[in-house]
C-alpha cells in the first residue's frame, strides 16, 4: 500500500486548487479572427465594424460623417479579480489612417477594478500612454511620441507585459516586422497600478475630425495571456519533481 508524506499531500492539494481556480487561464484568450464569423466572445459598438472572413480581419471603418465618434471591439474578461501577471498582444494593419490623415485615433484599452490604461496612435503617427487609477489620478504616463508611420498599409504590433510583482507596465511596438521598440516602461500615474484588466479590452478606432479618407483599421490576432509567478512556477516544478521521485523508487 502507498502511503504518502505530509509534503506530497501539501504539493498535490495546491496544485489541484491551482488547476480549479484557473487562474493560469482566467484572463487568456488569442484570436486569428479566421473562420466564418466573429467569436461570439466578442462585441462591437458603434458602426463600421464587420468581420472579414475573405481576408480573416475585423475590420474596422470608421465613418464619422453619419454621426458618432468611434467604433470598437471589445470583450469581457471572466476574472474574479485578482490577475495577476500577463502579457498581451494586438497586431493591426492601418489600411487607410496616415498619409494623408484620417483625422482619427487607434486606442488599445484595459479597464479593470484599479483603474485602466490606454495606447493611443493618432493618424499623424503620434502615439502615447495614458493611466488612470481608482483614486482619481490620470494623465499621460508617456507623452506623444513619432513612431514612424509611413502611410502604405503600415503593420503595427503593440505588445504589453504587466508584472503583479513589480506592479510595473512594459509596452512595445513592431512597424512594418521590424525589431521591438520600448515605448514605455514603470508604473502608474502616481505609483500603483493594480487590477487594470479584469473588467474588459477594447481596440477602437475614434475620429476626433472628419477625415478624408475614411479611416480603416484591420485587426490580425489579438492575444492575452496570464503568466504564473515564479514561485507559483517554482512550486508546481518542485510537486513535479516530488511526484516523480515518487514513481522511481
Amino acid at each position: 500500500m502507498k502511503t504518502f508524506t505530509k509534503t506530497q499531500i501539501a504539493c498535490s492539494l495546491f496544485a489541484a486548487s491551482i488547476i480549479s481556480s484557473g487562474h493560469a487561464a482566467v484572463v487568456s484568450f488569442s484570436d486569428d479572427f479566421s473562420g466564418d464569423s466573429l467569436d461570439p466572445a466578442w462585441s462591437v459598438n458603434g458602426d463600421g465594424g464587420s468581420f472579414d472572413a475573405a481576408n480573416d480581419v475585423f475590420q474596422i471603418i470608421n465613418d464619422r460623417s453619419g454621426g458618432g465618434g468611434g467604433t470598437e471591439l471589445r470583450r469581457n474578461i471572466d476574472d474574479d479579480g485578482s490577475v495577476g501577471s500577463f502579457s498581451s498582444s494586438i497586431t493591426v494593419t492601418l489600411e487607410e489612417f496616415s498619409n494623408p490623415s484620417t483625422g482619427a485615433d487607434f486606442k488599445w484599452k484595459f479597464f479593470g477594478p484599479d483603474g485602466f490604461t490606454e495606447i493611443v496612435l493618432n493618424s499623424f503617427g503620434d502615439m502615447r500612454m495614458f493611466h488612470n487609477d481608482s483614486d482619481g489620478g490620470g494623465g499621460n504616463i508617456q507623452p506623444n511620441t513619432n513612431i514612424g508611420l509611413t502611410g502604405a498599409g503600415d503593420l503595427l504590433t503593440l505588445s504589453l507585459l504587466y508584472d503583479a510583482g513589480s506592479d510595473t507596465i512594459d509596452v512595445l511596438y513592431s512597424l512594418n516586422g521590424a525589431e521591438d521598440v520600448s515605448f514605455y516602461s514603470g508604473g502608474g500615474i502616481d505609483g500603483p497600478v493594480g487590477d487594470l484588466a479584469t473588467n474588459f479590452v477594447v481596440a477602437q478606432v475614434f475620429e476626433f475630425g472628419v477625415g478624408d479618407p475614411v479611416p480603416t483599421v484591420q485587426i490580425q490576432e489579438w492575444s492575452m495571456t496570464a503568466i504564473p509567478e515564479p514561485s507559483t512556477s517554482m512550486l508546481l516544478l518542485g510537486c513535479l519533481g516530488l511526484f516523480l521521485c515518487r514513481r522511481r523508487r
